[in-house]
């Protein structure tokens, strides 16, 4: 049995650690001016910490989107109304900071701005600050 329990940890940890990692990637996409994948990565930063958090607790954790995973972090505590709704905001980065043609005939490099990956940016922060407040402090 502790092995099970010392597995889940590790990839809980493994899963938080990556998570951190694409903040840190993200973070430097925004300093290079590469809006567009900052606000995927920071996208794909808030998905993994989530994930660790539910790997932690042993639930489903098989989707990509923030909202989808907080609905189903839902079950275990209380997540606060504002975070779905930050989380709506991050989502719609994960597809059109990626692909020509998903939201303009543009190039998303083309599409984005500063003010877009820094407002990203900080609601990332905050649904991360969150997950780690309730399990990894």
């Amino acid at each position: 049995m502790k092995e099970k329990k010392d597995l889940k940890k590790f990839i809980s940890e493994s899963w938080y650690k990556q998570g951190l990692r694409d903040l840190e990637v993200a973070d430097l996409c925004l300093k290079n001016k590469y809006y567009e994948w900052a606000c995927f990565c920071y996208q794909e930063a808030t998905v993994k910490v989530i994930k660790a958090a539910l790997k932690k607790l042993d639930l489903d954790s098989f989707r990509h989107s923030v909202f989808n995973l907080l609905e189903t972090l839902s079950q275990k505590i209380n997540v606060p109304n504002e975070l779905f709704e930050m989380s709506t905001e991050i989502d719609k980065h994960y597809i059109i900071s990626r692909y020509p043609g998903a939201n303009m005939l543009k190039p998303p490099y083309e599409n984005y701005k500063l003010e877009d990956a820094k407002k990203i940016q900080k609601l990332s922060q905050s649904i991360i600050q969150f997950v780690n407040k309730n399990f990894f402090e």
